[in-house]
């Protein structure tokens, strides 16, 4: 999926504060440890949201994007802020436009469990400078417990009856690690990097989901879509009541990370 009608409206629908990007940031520059030139490839940057503060470090930032409508977004800002930054169109399926050994560290925020684990395991290395590096992964949370989060799952339900088995970021991402480890790897704990609360009714997260080309990270049928949707409707209505009543959302920002040796 290339998101590419997304594009316009995306950083509002995502809508992640300012603070919580600096604030990651900073975490990524510190847990690789980056110093003046060191080269910092982001996969799936999208519209930049997360991005320019990465930029504004002094290193080498290349950010790679399916999508070319989102890095025309991306690019505005970088040019706005008067930035440098190499932004690439490619498929992280593919070969990774870097050169081998070039990369001190790699950064990902709901990206990379798009790509076959393996082919991103042998790319990680591959692109890795030879005295080893960092793979660091990011991703906004909720509470397991809160609203959002048992419409996903419920979603998740509902595709899987449709024949569409589940997309998971942490199934994916452990996957990742654990081959990573296999040879030689090091994974450090989790670390919760800013935390805030977003006011929104659940009726504008179907009118996202309505909006957007597929859904849950597949390009399905439209009438797959509509009745998956449908039927999360009725179910919400039933459990939550009144959909268009505000609600008060806890969300945080978490990096996960390794370290990945000399090949």
């Amino acid at each position: 999926m290339l998101y590419e009608d997304q594009a316009a409206g995306f950083d509002e629908r995502a809508a992640i504060p300012a603070e919580a990007a600096e604030s990651m940031a900073a975490a990524v520059a510190g847990i690789a440890d980056l110093r003046q030139g060191d080269t910092l490839l982001e996969i799936g940057p999208g519209t930049g949201m997360l991005s320019l503060p990465l930029i504004e470090k002094p290193i080498r930032y290349i950010g790679f994007d399916l999508s070319p409508a989102m890095l025309a977004v991306f690019r505005e800002k970088v040019e706005k802020a008067q930035l440098r930054a190499g932004l690439l169109v490619a498929d992280a399926n593919g070969r990774w436009p870097v050169e081998d050994g070039s990369v001190a560290a790699i950064f990902s925020a709901r990206a990379l469990h798009h790509v076959e684990v393996n082919h991103a395991v042998a790319e990680t290395r591959r692109v890795l400078r030879p005295e080893g590096g960092w793979l660091i992964l990011g991703m906004v949370r909720r509470p397991s417990d809160s609203v959002k989060p048992t419409f996903r799952r419920q979603m998740g339900k509902l595709l899987e009856e449709e024949g569409y088995s589940g997309r998971s970021h942490d199934t994916h991402t452990e996957a990742l690690f654990s081959a990573l480890e296999a040879t030689g790897g090091e994974r450090v704990e989790p670390r919760v990097v800013s935390r805030w609360t977003r006011r929104q009714a659940p009726h504008d997260w179907f009118k996202a989901w309505q909006g957007k080309k597929g859904l849950a990270g597949y390009d399905i049928p439209e009438e797959v879509k509509t009745r998956v949707l449908g039927r999360l409707h009725a179910w919400a209505e039933e459990r939550h009541g009144d959909l268009e009543a505000p609600l008060d959302q806890e969300q945080f920002f978490e990096l996960e990370a390794i370290h990945v040796p000399a090949a």
